[in-house]
């Protein structure tokens, strides 16, 4: 497979902090490839080592291989799925140990298959093996046996049709309908929510049942029919924001979130992270509205540009043992790796108040201003920490350039007094902390 080359003007219009819908769309494309030669690997791998369970592998790629013949758009739909890096990364670590992973790293490659059979309507069957009855169809749900034993695994057989499919085993028979999001015996479907504004339709999967979902933390589990609701509304108020103030990063969440994967809230904090492995997965607890939903997109779209980017570009030199840097988001030092991320992800949470200053109102507004002052002032000071860092590559010095030239450009932006007073206090606060708590 030919080295992807990141154009000019994809890589000007990514350091300069933005992206567009142009370099949304060909970081996503570079991923989808990613994950291709990714699954090859895995399929490869396992049959170079002699793995007993390669031929499982091999015969569910044989079948998604000839479904994208006639099926394309099908079995691209499941081949872009976030969790698929995840899976094809974890297996390259098992394989080569030829034990672990469970019975469900070798069963989910086939359900990639049946997944793209069932979303193309095509008649095929595939034997798959099912840990505690349960089958997953990535992208797709879920189907149980009935009577299946919880703790143990069975050989099922799952066909496939133009009304979609069925599992057959010693535990039963489940049903997988035709689109996810109908009613079927057994059957636990991927949900999606969908919104529009001003002409501008979003749509994504909110995936709380693929085990490869969150690569680290602590996804939360199945959510109920009201907690559904609210994820939708407060979508809906976030992607009007985003269209209406924000069009720049409604383009970079309309090319490069497509699932959304619910998180507990610790403490009742509102949490968010993305992965490098899972592009394409915004990671977030449910927030307090939507005003919050659109910031935390805003930022967790920038760290999965990132990752892409760095998957093609290094930006950053190799360290034996890594240097520790100062990162003001951060109660803990950081290797220049990560004050790199950070930088990145908080020039557009200061673009975002930057914005977002003048639609607020009232105590909102100032609060806005505040962030704004704050993170303006923080971004800045991380920029130029890596600038003078001597870590960077130089394709990584002529990124954080750029970045630098974006953030220049708002030196002149006014703030209310009182805004800049709290940014400076808070500021001031932050390292103070942070130089007791490291430097004992």
């Amino acid at each position: 497979m030919r080295r992807i080359t990141v154009p000019g003007d994809v890589f000007a219009a990514l350091a300069a902090g933005a992206g567009g819908e142009h370099a949304g769309r060909f970081l996503a494309g570079a991923e989808r490839s990613k994950h291709l030669l990714l699954v090859r690997n895995v399929v490869a791998t396992a049959e170079q080592i002699g793995h007993e369970r390669a031929w499982e592998l091999a015969e569910a790629y044989d079948l998604l291989a000839g479904l994208h013949e006639d099926h394309p758009e099908a079995v691209e739909r499941v081949l872009r799925h976030p969790p698929v890096g995840t899976w094809a990364l974890r297996m390259m670590n098992v394989l080569p140990r030829k034990s672990g992973g469970g019975p469900l790293a070798f069963s989910y490659l086939p359900g990639m298959a049946m997944a793209a059979a069932v979303l193309a309507g095509a008649t095929t069957a595939l034997d798959l093996t099912a840990s505690g009855g349960r089958v997953l169809l990535p992208s797709l749900g879920a189907c149980r046996l009935a009577t299946a034993h919880h703790r143990y695994t069975t050989r099922v057989t799952l066909r496939t049709g133009p009304e979609g499919g069925e599992v057959s085993g010693a535990g039963g028979v489940a049903y997988i309908p035709r689109s996810p999001e109908l009613y079927a015996e057994g059957w636990s479907g991927v949900r999606r929510l969908s919104t529009e504004h001003g002409g501008r339709r979003f749509s994504v999967l909110l995936d709380d049942l693929d085990p490869y979902r969150l690569p680290e933390g602590w996804p939360a589990p199945r959510q109920r029919p009201a907690a559904i609701r609210q994820w939708q509304e407060h979508l809906h108020s976030a992607w009007s924001l985003l269209i209406e103030h924000h069009p720049g990063y409604a383009d970079d969440v309309a090319t490069c979130v497509t699932t959304f994967v619910p998180l507990h809230r610790p403490g009742g904090r509102t949490v968010s992270s993305t992965s490098r492995r899972a592009f394409g997965s915004f990671a977030a607890s449910l927030p307090t509205d939507g005003r919050v939903l659109a910031a935390l997109l805003s930022h967790e779209v920038q760290h999965g540009k990132l990752w892409a980017l760095l998957d093609l570009v290094p930006l950053t030199v190799k360290e034996e043992t890594p240097t520790l840097w100062y990162a003001p988001w951060r109660d803990d030092p950081r290797p220049i790796m990560a004050l790199l991320q950070g930088a990145y992800a908080h020039l557009a949470v200061a673009a975002f108040w930057r914005v977002q200053r003048f639609v607020d109102r009232g105590e909102a507004a100032l609060r806005a201003h505040t962030e704004y002052a704050r993170w303006r002032q923080h971004t800045r000071d991380a920029i130029e920490t890596l600038r003078t860092s001597g870590r960077l590559t130089h394709a990584g010095y002529d990124f954080v350039t750029a970045m630098a030239a974006t953030i220049d450009g708002w030196r002149g932006d006014a703030v209310p007094p009182s805004a800049a007073r709290r940014a400076e206090a808070s500021s001031a606060d932050h390292r103070r902390a942070w130089l007791r708590r490291n430097q004992r």
